[in-house]
């Protein structure tokens, strides 16, 4: 049996074990940093399989990898398994949350799946002798845009000829999206209490700085480059009514097409901030909790994903599953639109998509060549980052997008490892690319 035979195989009489580990992950629904559990269940997993697993890399407590094989080519997966605040939610197709952290992106799918990929490209090596090696990286923290940026400095994913991502999605697609590059900011101002009444000329209002900072992005967003995004939340405003706020805190996401665009626009910011603590007489700091590069496409990965979703097979939907999707669809609100579960993928053109989004595996893509492909997991058009999201994450649509995204990784896998002409292209692309 050829190699890619064996792959399609096992993955189909062995689909449970994964959709399983799956739903144990969505179970659990651990904060990013915080994925001890599901950290756990994917180690052991991955030790039963026979990978070598290494758990807890430097700095990063939930940060693992596993290795299997001693083959020439290294073939990289990447596993993510962090939750979203507040976006827990019970197993209706309403919204019905209880406020805990929830699978509202389906990093439980991508983390079970691309350990399938891994297992699965496993199994190839050891029953028709493919020379290869397997890495599977568990990288926490993707929510907060942090965790492979720092395992990107701490001198990880330098062990690998190609590193291969998925992300579960409302359709099929084949790695041709740009994501954006970001920061991640904290801003903190520091003013002085008085009581509000009697004698509020003694106060330094911290949130009225925070406020002002947040009216003058405002403003700023129109004198920014149209692709840019800025994003931000309260995390501190002060105690009560009556006590003016000596201490105030607000997060922000800013986020643009190319790394030197993200910096100008996160440089205008801080200068809000500095002309918001001024006017109010107050003081301001700020801590960046992270960068991330947009990502470098490599349009030689995302043919090989197309030629391998199409081997694999695209995934048919039952129409009780569809039922399911239009269900939620209409709960979420969403105009025009039967919750459709999509059966097809378009055919990569050589042309960049661009994505208002952003993602860490853009660090990863800065070092290695790197493909970020998407299946369908859960109704056309439904809100990312919601409780919609985590509804469907742990049900047949998502167990079937699962399997398929492993297919198609284990297969790339396979592909790169047995033509050494194809990797030279890959790498000969991922040399020449430059950041648009």
């Amino acid at each position: 049996m050829e190699a890619k035979e064996v792959i399609k195989e096992y993955l189909d009489q062995n689909k449970k074990e994964f959709a399983d580990c799956a739903d144990l992950i969505h179970s659990l629904a651990e904060p990013s940093a915080e994925e001890y559990k599901s950290c756990d269940v994917l180690c052991a997993l991955l030790e039963k399989h026979s990978f070598a697993v290494e758990k807890g890399l430097k700095d990063q407590p939930t940060a693992f990898r596993a290795i299997y094989g001693t083959g020439k080519t290294r073939i990289g997966y990447m596993c993510e398994y962090d939750a979203l605040a507040t976006l827990q939610q019970d197993d209706v197709p309403y919204l019905q949350g209880n406020g805990g952290f929830g699978h509202g992106c389906g990093h439980n799918l991508l983390g079970a799946g691309s350990a399938a990929a891994g297992i699965a490209l496993k199994e190839a090596i050891d029953r028709t002798g493919l020379d290869a090696t397997v890495v599977v990286y568990g990288t926490p923290a993707e929510e907060t845009l942090l965790g492979k940026t720092i395992m990107v400095s701490n001198g990880y994913f330098r062990d690998v000829d190609v590193c291969i991502g998925w992300h579960p999605l409302d359709h099929n697609d084949c790695g041709e999206v740009k994501f954006k590059a970001a920061s991640s900011m904290t801003f903190t101002f520091h003013g002085v209490k008085a009581h509000a009444c009697n004698c509020p000329e003694n106060g330094r209002s911290a949130l009225d700085a925070a406020e002002l900072m947040s009216v003058g992005c405002n403003y700023l967003r129109e004198h920014i480059d149209r692709d840019s995004y800025l994003h931000y939340s309260y995390i501190n405003g002060g105690d009560r009514p009556n006590i003016v706020p000596d201490y105030a805190k607000v997060w922000y996401y800013a986020r643009a097409y190319t790394y030197g665009q993200m910096l100008q626009v996160a440089e205008r910011i801080k200068d809000v901030a500095r002309g918001a603590a001024l006017m109010t007489g107050t003081t301001v700091e700020w801590e960046v909790l992270g960068e991330n590069h947009d990502n470098k496409l490599n349009f030689t990965l995302s043919n090989l994903a197309y030629e391998c979703m199409n081997e694999a097979g695209i995934p048919t939907f039952t129409e009780e599953e569809k039922e399911y999707a239009v269900t939620v669809a209409k709960a979420v609100g969403l105009p025009n639109v039967k919750g459709v579960l999509e059966e097809w993928v378009e055919k990569p053109d050589g042309t960049i998509k661009k994505d208002n989004g952003s993602s860490d595996i853009s660090d990863v893509s800065q070092i290695v060549p790197t493909v970020n492909l998407n299946t369908v997991c859960y109704g056309r058009y439904t809100p990312n980052h919601s409780w919609a999201v985590t509804v469907q994450a742990n049900k047949p649509v998502a167990h079937k997008g699962m399997i398929f995204a492993a297919k198609v990784l284990a297969s790339m896998g396979e592909r790169l490892a047995r033509d050494s002409e194809l990797l030279g292209k890959v790498k000969e692309e991922f040399a020449k690319a430059e950041n648009v």
